[in-house]
C-alpha cells in the first residue's frame, strides 16, 4: 500500500504544513492538507481505478484544484505529484489506449474504462496544464507534466473514444454511445470481449451529464492547443444540449438523457413497439445538475453555443424555480418543479436528499446567487476562494465572441411543460425515414407537429397525436410534403397546449 512508503507521503505533505495561524484560516488549510492525504490513500498502489475510484478522486481533486490558480509552487508542487501517479496508474487496453480500467461500477467481475471515468479526472489533469500554459515562468519546474497531461486527453481520452466508434455526430449536434466492452482483471492488455446486456439495455447514448464532461474537456485541449477541431465538436455536443433545453417562464427545464442516434430507439421483443434505451425525464437527485451548469457556463466563458439569455433563463430556474427566497435560511426544489405534472421525488437510501440546490457557477452573473454561494460556504466552514470579480455578462475566456441563437430557434415561442421534442436523424439521408419523438407530462391534450423550411413562416402538417401522462410517442416521418419528398434545411414544430418545441431537420 503506499501508506508504507512514508518518505514518498511526507514529500507530498510537507509542502502544505506551513500555514497562518491567524483565524479561520488554519482549521480550512488543515482540512485542506487531509484532503491532500486521502487522494494519496486513495490512489495508493496496488489499489484498482475504474469508474467508482474516478468518482472518489474527482471528489478529493475538485476541492484542492482551485487552490492551484494561485500559481505558487505550495500547491502546484503535491497536485503535480498527485496527478502524475494517478496518471502512472492508467493502464493499456488491449487496443493500445490507456484508461482509467477498473471494476465495471453495475458488476465488478467485468473490467474496462468508460468515458467518464476518463473525463472526470484528465479535467484535472488540464485545469494544472492550463495553469501552466498561462505562466510561461512555470514551465521549467512543471512543463513536462503539462505536456504530459495535454498528450493523454488528445490521445487517450478524445482520439480513443473516436476510434472506438462511440462519438456520434448528427448534423449540428453531437454525442456518444456507451462502451460494451471489457476485460477480464488478469487480463487487462489481452482481449476486449462484448457484453451486450451490460446495462440490461444494451448500449445506449451517454446522457447529458457525462457528454458535457467529455465536451469540457475538448474545450480544455482547444483553450492550450488552439486545434479548432476540438472546439467544433465540443460545441456539437453542447448543441444537442442545447436543443433539448425546455423555455418555460422564462427558465429552463431538460431531461437527464435523450435520445442521439437512432439505436437508441428500439423494438419491443414482445409488445412489437419502438420504445427507448433509456428512461426521459428531469433528474431528481441535485448534484447532475449543477454539474452541467458548470460545464455550461464554461462554454459560454469560451464563447460556445450559449447566449447572455440562456444564462438568464438558468439564473431564472435556480431562483424562482428552485429557490424558497429566504436569504437567510435557503431551501430548495428541483428545476422542474413549476411544470404540470410535477411529482416531487421520494428521497432514496443512497440520495436522503433530492431536493435542488444553488447553482453555484451562475455567481459569476447574478449578486444574488454570490451571495447564496457564500452564504452556504461560511455555514460549511469551507475556504471557497471567491473568484467573481466583477458581476456581469463578460465572457472570461472569448470577451469578444458573438453567439446567436440558431435559426431554427427563431420565431418559436415558449412550451407549455412539454418536456421531450426530438427528431432522430436530424440530418436524413435519401430514401430513408426519421423519427419524430414526443413526450409530456400532465394531461393529454392534442400536439399538432408540423414542418416549415429554414426562415420560412410557411408550415405544413405533419400528424395530429394524443399527448401526456408522460406517455413517448414515434412518428415516422419520410420527409414527405404535399405528397412529394422534399430537399433542404427545415424546422420540425410541436405547438402544443398553446406552446412550442422546435428541432431541425436536413432532408437530402
Amino acid at each position: 500500500m503506499f501508506m508504507k512508503n512514508k518518505i514518498l507521503w511526507l514529500l507530498l505533505i510537507f509542502p502544505l504544513i506551513s500555514f497562518k495561524t491567524t483565524d479561520d484560516r488554519v482549521e480550512f488549510r488543515h482540512r485542506e492538507t487531509t484532503e491532500v492525504a486521502r487522494i494519496l490513500e486513495a490512489i495508493s498502489d496496488g489499489g484498482a481505478t475504474g469508474e467508482q475510484q474516478a468518482w472518489l478522486l474527482n471528489w478529493h481533486l475538485g476541492r484542492i484544484l482551485p487552490r492551484c490558480n494561485s500559481a505558487t509552487d505550495e500547491w502546484l508542487e503535491p497536485v503535480d505529484r498527485i496527478l502524475n501517479i494517478m496518471a502512472d496508474k492508467m493502464a493499456m487496453g488491449p487496443d493500445g489506449y490507456k484508461g482509467f480500467i477498473g471494476p465495471y461500477i453495475y458488476n465488478g467481475d467485468h473490467w474496462c474504462d468508460v468515458h467518464v471515468g476518463d473525463a472526470i479526472l484528465v479535467k484535472h489533469m488540464m485545469h494544472f496544464a492550463t495553469i501552466i500554459h498561462q505562466n510561461p515562468q512555470l514551465r521549467a519546474k512543471y512543463g513536462n507534466s503539462a505536456d504530459r497531461f495535454v498528450e493523454i486527453a488528445r490521445r487517450d481520452l478524445i482520439e480513443k473514444w473516436e476510434k472506438r466508434g462511440t462519438f456520434i455526430v448528427d448534423g449540428p449536434f453531437a454525442g456518444y454511445t456507451e462502451w460494451n466492452m471489457f476485460c477480464k482483471p488478469e487480463d487487462i492488455g489481452g482481449e476486449w470481449y462484448v457484453r451486450d446486456d451490460a446495462r440490461g439495455q444494451g448500449a445506449p447514448c451517454l446522457p447529458f451529464n457525462k457528454a458535457l464532461d467529455m465536451a469540457y474537456c475538448m474545450l480544455q485541449i482547444y483553450a492550450i492547443t488552439g486545434v479548432s477541431t476540438y472546439k467544433e465538436k465540443a460545441e456539437k455536443i453542447y448543441n444537442r444540449f442545447k436543443v433539448a433545453l425546455n423555455p418555460f417562464q422564462d427558465g429552463y427545464t431538460w431531461n437527464y438523457w435523450e435520445p442521439v442516434a437512432p439505436s437508441d430507439i428500439n423494438i419491443h421483443s414482445t409488445r412489437n413497439e419502438r420504445i427507448l434505451s433509456h428512461w426521459v425525464g428531469t433528474h431528481p437527485y441535485r448534484d447532475y445538475q449543477d454539474g452541467e451548469i458548470d460545464k455550461i457556463v464554461y462554454a459560454y466563458n469560451m464563447g460556445v453555443t450559449f447566449t447572455d439569455a440562456d444564462i438568464k433563463r438558468f439564473i431564472h430556474t435556480n431562483l424562482k424555480f428552485m429557490w424558497n427566497g429566504n436569504r437567510e435560511n435557503p431551501e430548495w426544489e428541483n428545476s422542474n418543479s413549476k411544470l404540470p405534472g410535477y411529482r416531487k421525488p421520494a428521497p432514496s437510501t443512497a440520495y436522503p436528499t433530492t431536493a435542488g440546490i444553488q447553482w453555484n457557477a451562475l455567481a459569476q452573473f447574478d449578486t444574488t446567487i454570490l451571495y447564496l454561494r457564500n452564504l452556504a460556504a461560511n455555514r460549511n466552514r469551507q475556504n471557497f476562494e471567491d473568484n467573481v470579480e466583477t458581476i456581469g455578462f463578460v465572457r472570461k475566456y472569448a470577451p469578444e465572441a458573438i453567439v446567436n441563437e440558431p435559426q431554427w430557434m427563431y420565431g418559436i415561442s415558449e412550451s407549455a411543460g412539454q418536456m421531450a421534442a426530438i427528431v432522430i436523424p436530424s440530418v436524413v439521408p435519401e430514401g430513408e425515414n426519421t423519427v419524430i419523438l414526443s413526450k409530456a407530462d400532465g394531461e393529454m391534450s392534442p400536439v399538432e407537429i408540423v414542418v416549415r423550411r429554414l426562415n420560412s413562416k410557411d408550415e405544413y402538417p405533419i400528424t395530429v397525436q394524443q399527448m401526456g401522462n408522460g406517455i413517448q410517442l414515434f412518428h415516422v416521418w419520410d420527409g414527405t410534403i404535399n405528397g412529394a419528398r422534399q430537399r433542404g434545411e427545415f424546422v420540425i414544430v410541436w405547438k402544443y397546449r398553446g406552446g412550442e418545441r422546435a428541432y431541425p431537420v436536413t432532408l437530402k
